[in-house]
């Protein structure tokens, strides 16, 4: 496993390059594309200079108040002056945890093309302590500590939805974006490689984020116009995805609105970032979604040009010093820092010559202090090293050298789009024309709000990590719950035969947002016990034979817990349990009920029993099958404990009829069936009314 080396330079590039060197190509056919190593680390110092430059713009207080620009958000944007003489006038940048993130994987795929897991995550307990980052990072670096306040989980267990409280936030996308200035012009290794490092914090929309920002970076090595970058960046995100429909927005917007920055803020504050135009999708201004959106607005209105690039960016608010930081790094990565590829470059931008020093901080065997130009160059060892991993290589040497690059081919990501509908039971019994009823120990009808809306338990929606969907929660700000605990209820038009509900349980709410989840008590959402009854002869009765998939966990945030049990009729079920936390509520996505759309008997699932289902219930007797071929009890056979489910059920529908023979033969059973009609009519409930 490669180590991280300390207080040096990240490479030794005499090592590195001349290795490289022994694959050369002879003079590369006209049409294979290409980057001049010169212009290329013109590029790389560009770029880092850039996001410091970004950075620093969105540091420090608004002027005239005692607010940081951080997090300050007005609708419209702020409206102060960014003050550049005092970012230019910076004498050393220092890092903060961001460009600190860069540095260290920077260092990492210094010495290898490409990391496991395992190496990203010794090179965090190496150099990372959770007191020196935040919010989703901080959160990873807790998983990876020991029992009992972490879990020894390394990437992606540690920027999963399941163990990360953060995994939503925008940790990810400002610490990858330099992935696709090591690889130029190669989307698709941009990212897969930024991929990978995000999910040690991030997972889902969040990630497809730090994958487009590092596909913006290797696009603009060889693109130099701004839209036609995020158009080909876009490619890597996949259409399902929260982060997609967000960029989508923001380019269409510009496109009938070019010249009104403000009006695309106000657009993405009213849908992306306030709770209520969100459905209570925005959390927090760390949250990925509205920040990528923010950026690309800074990058489209601000038309190419730096600072009024980095003033929208600063200007628009929310992380505003990460979104200008990131859109800055862009534009040096597309001008260079002097353009010696023809164009002007950032440096003709700027009013004054920025210092090159640059200080590393906040990683413990990597502080050091070095020059903006020497990351440049450790940019260009790691580039070389990614390009000939790629399948790419170098031609020449020292002002002749230049990276012959492979084909820039982006391969479809994997969607995950919503369902049409709810699965199981309720599917069934929707498709059929019947109706469901949904209810909660705390009900709210507030289709406006994810949180609010409970009819959303049965939408057919389980997985959000492409989606960004918020859970259902019974918190009404009163911590007393109802006596016997919180419930989720299902009511169906007649008797079903229910066997298995699945609960997918919504995410764990927290004070603090930088603690850790392990030592302070969760404020709720989750369940501390749980069972489930069905509504049967007028009452609620328990299930019998309850077997959990796993047990629950307060730790263990968005459980999928199938429950699966006895078989029991009845017109409603429902979970129910004692709801954890100093505020007493719980969370749900959705509720999902697996059975038969009837009772044992009705083979065909019509509501009748009748000579039909006795026909079929006989032919398959002895075999195996499921419930259309007379398993009643969903244990994959059809014998004798089918025949008495059945049986029951003629016997409650009706206590004087004797033609269900014992199942002694098939004969028997045949017979039975053969007297039916001749006895009674069919027995019928009603689905729909």
């Amino acid at each position: 496993m490669p180590r991280l080396r300390g207080k040096q330079s990240v490479f030794v590039c005499a090592m590195v390059v001349p290795a490289l060197l022994l694959v050369t190509r002879a003079a590369p056919a006209a049409e294979q594309r290409q980057i001049s190593a010169d212009v290329y680390l013109d590029k790389a110092q560009g770029m880092w200079l850039g996001e410091l430059i970004g950075n620093y713009a969105g540091r420090g207080l608004v002027p005239g108040t005692t607010k940081y620009r951080e997090g300050y958000i007005v609708r419209g944007g702020a409206d102060f002056d960014i003050g550049w003489d005092n970012v230019l006038a910076t004498t050393t940048w220092v890092a903060d945890d961001d460009t600190s993130f860069e540095y260290l994987y920077l260092n990492l795929l210094g010495q290898t093309a490409a990391p496991t897991s395992a190496d990203i995550r010794q090179g965090w307990v190496d150099n990372i302590t959770a007191s020196s980052v935040y919010i989703a990072n901080r959160q990873a670096r807790y998983l990876m500590d020991p029992p009992p306040t972490g879990a020894s989980l390394g990437p992606p267990a540690t920027g999963a939805f399941r163990n990360n409280i953060h995994a939503y936030a925008i940790d990810a996308q400002i610490t990858t974006e330099s992935f696709g200035a090591m690889v130029p012009g190669l989307r698709q290794r941009a990212a897969d490689l930024s991929g990978t490092f995000a999910a040690v914090s991030n997972e889902g929309f969040s990630v497809h984020a730090a994958q487009f920002y590092a596909a913006m970076y290797a696009a603009g090595a060889m693109e130099s116009n701004v839209p036609t970058v995020i158009d080909q960046a876009l490619a890597v995100v996949p259409l399902s995805s929260r982060t997609y429909e967000v960029i989508d927005a923001v380019r269409t917007f510009h496109q009938t609105t070019p010249d009104d920055w403000r009006a695309c803020q106000t657009m993405l504050y009213d849908n992306y970032g306030s709770n209520t135009g969100s459905k209570g999708r925005f959390r927090y201004w760390i949250e990925s979604t509205v920040n990528v959106g923010l950026t690309t607005m800074a990058l489209l209105y601000g038309e190419g040009n730096f600072q009024q690039t980095v003033d929208i960016g600063v200007l628009a608010g929310y992380d505003a010093d990460c979104n200008p930081a990131t859109a800055a790094g862009l534009l040096g990565m597309i001008k260079g820092y002097s353009g010696i590829d023809g164009n002007s470059g950032i440096l003709a931008e700027l009013p004054a010559i920025p210092s090159d020093a640059y200080q590393v901080k906040g990683l413990t065997t990597l502080n050091s202090l070095t020059t903006v130009s020497q990351v440049a160059m450790d940019f260009a060892a790691a580039a070389e090293m990614q390009i000939f991993a790629a399948g790419g290589s170098i031609l020449g040497q020292d002002a002749e050298k230049v990276y012959l690059l492979p084909d820039d081919i982006v391969t479809a990501p994997p969607e995950l789009p919503n369902p049409d509908g709810p699965g199981g039971l309720v599917g069934r019994v929707l498709a059929a024309g019947g109706q469901v009823n949904v209810s909660a120990s705390v009900s709210r009808n507030n289709s406006a709000m994810d949180c609010d809306n409970i009819a959303s338990i049965i939408d057919g929606i389980t997985d959000f990590r492409y989606n960004g969907h918020r859970p259902y929660w019974t918190n009404d700000g009163s911590n007393p719950q109802p006596a016997g605990g919180d419930w989720y209820q299902l009511d169906f038009p007649r008797d079903m035969t229910f066997h298995k509900v699945v609960y997918y349980e919504g995410d764990v709410l927290y004070n603090g947002i930088n603690a850790n989840q392990r030592l302070v008590l969760p404020c709720g959402g989750f369940f501390e016990d749980l069972t489930v009854e069905v509504f049967h002869d007028g009452q609620w009765q328990t299930v019998t034979g309850l077997a959990f998939s796993e047990a629950l966990d307060a730790n263990a945030f968005y459980q999928t817990i199938e429950m699966t049990f006895d078989p029991m009729k009845g017109a409603a079920v429902r979970i129910r349990g004692h709801a954890g936390g100093s505020q007493q509520f719980t969370t749900i996505v959705e509720l999902e009920v697996d059975g038969a759309m009837g009772i044992a008997g009705d083979c065909d699932e019509n509501g009748l029993l009748d000579h039909d289902d006795l026909m079929t219930f006989a032919a398959n007797f002895g075999g195996s099958g499921q419930w259309s071929d007379g398993d009643f009890n969903f244990d994959g056979t059809i014998d004798a404990s089918d025949y008495i489910a059945m049986k029951r059920s003629w016997l409650a529908l009706d206590k004087d009829l004797d033609i269900v023979p014992e199942p002694t033969s098939f004969l028997l059973i045949l017979a039975g069936a053969a007297l039916l009609p001749a006895h009674r009519k069919p027995r019928r409930t009603a689905l729909c009314g």
